[in-house]
């Protein structure tokens, strides 16, 4: 199934529909933190509704948004015409080299694919990032999911989802059910740790410069948290210039 994940109309009203505000605001404010001044041209990779374009855009931002999906895209231009929204896939961006301040890829929407399609895409995204720019993925922590395989019951607004999650080395596959009605989904991502993304990043000429948990600054990623946020900046295009850990030799 990789590289072949699809969200239905069901996934994205049930977990898009309605979000919190107040993580939303939360997650745009640890962006804020570590993006460049507003006025910077952003990358929204993966931007299904919108839900960090619109306030990224509202704070000054030059934000492009690109995702697969239609509806959501339609959804996302609906909620503000300050942003530009583009039907495209990840693996080709159609943005020209060097030509935006950052890019954000949030929820776990990197790693659908097989690893060197997915090493493929993070060089995109550092092609398209100006020298001293920065990218900024939201992803699963590997270890924790590793931890916590399993099976839950999610509610939302009073319809009840099955998750079953399972480990396959490092990949990380998810079954949902919908109750009522019997209609499933399946999901499958390739995950990281820390390191291993900040070795992935290096040859793309992306150095780690942090990697956090809980949309915080204080709290380090780690095996106990489910989501981890690491932050990349582009020091240049010659991987000798850079170790493999990500830091100048």
């Amino acid at each position: 199934m990789s590289g072949s994940n699809v969200y239905s109309r069901r996934w994205f009203d049930t977990f898009l529909g309605r979000i919190d505000p107040a993580i939303v605001e939360r997650e745009v404010a640890f962006l804020r933190r570590h993006l460049p001044p507003p006025d910077a041209h952003v990358l929204d990779l993966c931007c299904g509704p919108g839900r960090h374009a619109t306030p990224l855009t509202g704070a000054g931002y030059r934000v492009i948004g690109i995702d697969l999906d239609a509806s959501s895209l339609g959804t996302a231009h609906a909620a503000t015409r300050s942003a530009s929204f583009v039907r495209a896939d990840m693996r080709r961006i159609p943005l020209a080299d060097e030509s935006i301040g950052a890019v954000i890829c949030m929820w776990q929407s990197f790693g659908h694919f097989e690893a060197r399609e997915n090493t493929s895409v993070l060089a995109e995204m550092a092609r398209v990032v100006r020298p001293d720019g920065t990218v900024i993925l939201d992803l699963y922590q590997r270890e924790f999911y590793a931890r916590n395989e399993g099976e839950r019951d999610i509610v939302r607004d009073g319809a009840r989802i099955h998750e079953r999650r399972v480990m396959s080395g490092d990949r990380l596959r998810v079954r949902l059910a919908y109750e009522p009605g019997g209609f499933a989904e399946e999901f499958e991502w390739q995950l990281y740790t820390p390191a291993e993304i900040a070795a992935l990043a290096a040859p793309a000429g992306l150095r780690s410069v942090g990697s956090f948990a809980d949309f915080d600054d204080d709290v380090a990623s780690s095996p106990e948290r489910a989501r981890m946020q690491i932050v990349l900046r582009k020091i240049g295009s010659d991987p000798a210039l850079i170790s493999p850990t990500g830091r100048h030799p």
